[in-house]
């Protein structure tokens, strides 16, 4: 079914925008941006509010870890470097021939992934009753967390996006640096520290627990097993039409 979806999503394209291939490299990382903030972020709203307006939560994960970590105000930054993530994906997606087409194929498995992850949302809905936890004192942080609190409210904690999603784009920018005989130690050094990093802010600003954030490292695992070695078999004979 996945490689149906992967060759039907490529034909719709090709038939609708028929010079993809020849188009500039901004125009495609842009068309790609916003395939995903259509097709993916856009659930994740919808969910959400849905989640918040039912008010329904199926079980507590909290442990005794969750107490353990404090807040850290500061670690926000990391949390909302989240959304660097996929305008360097789209980017470096939107190269030539075949890098293209996987940029493409790959988006396509980033929004399947995240919609199988809201019907999880819906299905199993867990609050996160952390924030209590937050304390605001005229910091440098406090606008940025209230802003984060307005517009988010405590559902669609697991499977993390911000786990899944950093994770599965941080293994799609590998393979394709290695590839281009592009990725080094020092990449795999500085990208494991921020990515650490931005997994910890999601229980450091008590947006998640930690069994949201192992969920969603596990999730990630799956999707990337599962999706993209199926982007493997569907893209060769669509390579053919390139």
């Amino acid at each position: 079914m996945v490689k149906d979806v992967a060759t039907s999503s490529w034909a719709i394209l090709k038939r609708w925008f028929p010079n993809y291939s020849s188009w500039s490299r901004p125009r495609t990382a842009l068309f790609l941006l916003c395939i995903y903030l259509l097709t993916a972020a856009t659930p994740y709203i919808l969910t959400n509010q849905i989640a918040a307006w039912r008010d329904v939560s199926l079980f507590n994960p909290e442990n005794f870890i969750d107490d353990m970590i404090p807040f850290m105000p500061w670690t926000i930054v990391f949390y909302f470097s989240f959304y660097l993530y996929f305008p360097i994906v789209a980017w470096y997606g939107s190269g030539e021939g075949e890098r293209r087409l996987e940029g493409f194929m790959f988006h396509i498995y980033l929004t399947l992934s995240t919609w199988l992850a809201c019907v999880l949302f819906i299905a199993t809905p867990v609050k996160v009753n952390l924030r209590h936890q937050v304390t605001f004192a005229d910091g440098l942080f406090d606008p940025f967390l209230a802003s984060l609190h307005d517009a988010d409210p405590p559902f669609n904690s697991w499977p993390s996006l911000h786990v899944f999603q950093s994770l599965l784009i941080i293994l799609v920018m590998r393979r394709w640096m290695l590839k281009d005989k592009k990725w080094t130690k020092i990449h795999s050094i500085i990208v494991g520290i921020c990515w650490s990093l931005l997994v910890l802010s999601t229980m450091g600003i008590k947006q998640h627990y930690m069994f949201d954030a192992v969920t969603g490292i596990m999730f990630a695992i799956g999707a990337w097993y599962f999706c993209v070695r199926r982007l493997n078999q569907a893209k060769r004979p669509l390579l053919e039409g390139l």
